[in-house]
């Protein structure tokens, strides 16, 4: 990953630029980054990297939790380069760049020499043209992803109407209130189809080993999805604690109402 080639990219080509990107940005302004010491250097070249990369709605953050429960080194449900978090967990600890913060949350979280996280795909990109991952001893990508992008497309519609992302939010509204609609619906399948398409184009690029993780995989065997990703990782089997779905303190929101969504949009485009 050579940081210098990458910033002279048209954006079109190498997609960096995220309101995430902006909020941080404007925060840091000029000392968003800042040269490294030797000994930071080699801290970070000790360590092996993961990336959750998700589409909205796919199951990750079901993903991080069972991960964190394994004993793996990753936030069971931050989303760590969000802008507003960033932004709140400097102003919080007078963090003086996000270089700081970089290493602040690796430092954090890396556990038995690896350390992951949840990350969109343009997240991706600007984290890369950064020039942060070039650190690492090594980056690796667990794609979560989800088979049913239409219930997918709804549930993104609906998380967008109500602020509730996961079940332990706060909501603004009750999903029964929320009507079909198939231009928002259809909206949120394109931005899934797009930002899919994100990752596997940033897999292609930088070359980097990803392993695809699908939802409704991860709720009939999870203990199978599990031995397949620490084994992706470089985890030995017996590494790997148990996970149990019954522990993960999110749930499912898909309710009747949600289901009547999905098949109100199959008759109208599947038929």
């Amino acid at each position: 990953m050579q940081p210098d080639i990458l910033a002279g990219l048209n954006p079109d080509l190498y997609p960096s630029h995220s309101h995430h990107q902006e909020e941080i940005a404007d925060y840091f302004g000029q000392s968003i980054l800042r040269q490294m010491s030797a000994t930071e250097k080699k801290r970070l070249a000790a360590l092996d990297l993961f990336f959750i990369a998700f589409t909205n709605r796919c199951g990750s953050t079901l993903l991080a939790e069972l991960l964190n429960q394994g004993g793996l080194g990753i936030p069971p449900r931050s989303e760590t380069f969000n802008g507003d978090l960033v932004v709140a967990s400097c102003e919080e600890h007078n963090i003086k760049s996000f270089t700081d913060y970089f290493l602040r949350v690796v430092e954090g979280w890396s556990k038995n020499q690896r350390v992951g996280f949840k990350i969109g795909a343009r997240q991706l990109f600007w984290l890369t043209r950064s020039g942060l991952l070039s650190q690492f001893r090594g980056v690796k990508i667990i794609n979560s992803r989800r088979r049913d992008r239409v219930a997918q497309a709804v549930s993104y519609y609906l998380a967008e109407q109500t602020g509730q992302w996961h079940s332990q939010m706060e909501k603004g509204s009750d999903v029964e209130h929320i009507p079909y609609c198939r231009e928002g619906i259809l909206g949120c399948l394109q931005t899934i189809h797009h930002s899919q398409q994100l990752i596997n184009y940033y897999a292609d690029i930088h070359n980097t080993p990803i392993i695809g993780v699908d939802y409704e995989d991860i709720l009939q065997q999870p203990d199978r999805e599990m031995l397949r990703i620490a084994d992706f990782l470089g985890f030995a089997p017996d590494d790997a604690a148990p996970v149990s779905l019954d522990d993960v303190a999110i749930k499912q929101q898909r309710n009747e109402h949600s289901q009547g969504l999905v098949d109100l949009f199959r008759q109208e485009f599947f038929g």
